[in-house]
C-alpha cells in the first residue's frame, strides 16, 4: 500500500529555498555537539523551514517543538517564544537529539524519538527486547505509536535523499542566501518598539 499527499513537492521546493538561510549555521551547531550534520534536514519533514509553521496540536517553529518539550531548552513565556528563533531552536534540537542518542544508542531510534518521545521509545525497546527500529515497527503495539511515529525515520531518510538530489527532482532551484546575525546581551530591558527605532 502506498500513501501520498498532494502538494508536497511544492512545499519541499519552498523549503529548499528557505533552507539556504539556515543550513550552514545549523550544521555548525550540530557538528559542535558531535551530531551527524544530515540530521539538520529534519525540518524538511517538520516544517519545510517555515518559521511561522504551527501544528494543530501546538508545535511551533522550524523544529516544531511542543511547548512542553521546548520549555526544557528554550524561553517560552507571554513575551518570548524561542521555538520560533531558528538559531535557538536549532541549539535546543541538538540538545534533545543528543539526549535521545545517549538514551537509545542509535540514530534511527533517536530520530524517531524526536517525533514519538524519548520515554516512549525506551518503553518500546524494553517491550520488544530490541533496539532495532525495524523490529520495533514490526512488533511494538501501542495506541500512541501510530502511522506518524512508525514512518518518521523513513520520511527523514527520504528528505535527506531528495535534498541531496534536488536538481534531479526539481531542476535548477535557487536557495536563499545565508542570513547574518549577531548575538548580544542587553544590559537592561528595552522594548521591541524602542529597539526598532535605533
Amino acid at each position: 500500500r502506498i500513501r501520498f499527499q498532494l502538494g508536497q513537492k511544492d512545499r519541499f521546493a519552498q523549503g529548499l529555498f528557505y533552507s539556504g538561510r539556515y543550513l550552514a549555521v545549523m550544521e555548525k551547531i550540530f557538528k559542535e555537539r558531535g551530531i551527524p550534520a544530515e540530521i539538520t534536514r529534519l525540518p524538511f519533514v517538520e516544517s519545510s523551514f517555515n518559521l511561522k509553521a504551527r501544528s494543530k496540536v501546538g508545535a511551533s517553529g522550524i523544529w516544531q517543538f511542543m511547548r512542553s518539550t521546548g520549555k526544557f531548552y528554550l524561553k517560552i513565556n507571554d513575551t518570548i517564544d524561542e521555538r520560533n528563533d531558528p538559531i535557538r531552536a536549532t541549539e535546543a534540537a541538538a540538545q534533545l537529539m543528543q539526549l535521545n542518542f545517549e538514551s537509545l544508542n542509535n540514530w534511527p531510534l533517536a530520530i524517531t524519538a524526536y517525533n514519538h518521545g524519548r520515554m516512549g521509545l525506551m518503553r518500546a525497546v524494553q517491550k520488544v527486547g530490541s533496539d532495532e527500529l525495524d523490529d520495533i515497527i514490526d512488533n511494538y503495539r501501542s495506541r500512541t505509536f501510530g502511522f506518524a511515529s512508525s514512518n518518521f525515520f523513513c520520511e527523514f531518510i527520504a528528505a535527506v535523499h531528495v535534498e541531496k538530489n534536488a536538481e534531479k527532482y526539481f531542476g535548477k532551484l535557487e536557495r536563499d542566501k545565508p542570513f547574518e546575525y549577531a548575538d548580544f546581551v542587553m544590559p537592561e530591558f528595552v522594548s521591541a518598539l524602542d529597539l526598532s527605532t535605533y
